[in-house]
């Protein structure tokens, strides 16, 4: 299974850098750079426990203390990944707020709390679960009330 997530949980934060486009450009910067960490962090989390720890538990047939190891660093880059997580979503959730008003706060708050429960429960059931329906709604909502950018007009 962590070799699909593997694709798919880097596409979290694409959705923040593509939310982030019409931020202003320090907090642009700042958001973009802090989902570029989650996206790396997290996806070294799954590589290296879930996937490393997950091939070295078959070969093992269970889990055993020689895996701790690779558990215990994969799961402190990616609670660190999440914590990036978290503040491009503040940073989103905040710059949206000041451009769209009331209209972003049902996709910011739940945004934020996924992205809050997000931080230690990764994708299990029930917090996993639940972060992941709420940062889903969330991108949703929020990708609903962003102004859509004009493209520059073309010359004839």
């Amino acid at each position: 299974m962590h070799i699909i997530l593997a694709f798919v949980f880097p596409l979290l934060g694409v959705a923040q850098w593509v939310l982030l486009d019409g931020a202003p450009p320090v907090v642009k910067w700042l958001g973009r750079l802090a989902a570029f960490g989650y996206a790396i962090l997290y996806g070294a989390l799954d590589a290296i426990a879930g996937i490393g720890g997950g091939a070295m538990a078959v070969a093992q047939g269970g889990r055993t203390p020689v895996i701790d190891p690779l558990f215990a660093v994969g799961n402190q880059l990616g609670y660190a990944g999440a914590w990036c997580f978290l503040i491009a979503c503040a940073l989103l959730v905040g710059c949206l707020g000041l451009r769209v008003r009331l209209r972003a706060l049902p996709g910011g708050v739940l945004l934020l709390v996924g992205a809050y429960l997000f931080l230690d429960s990764h994708i299990y059931w029930p917090g996993g679960g639940l972060a992941m329906l709420c940062l889903a709604a969330g991108f949703a909502a929020l990708s609903w009330v962003t102004p859509a950018r004009r493209a520059a007009p073309r010359p004839s």
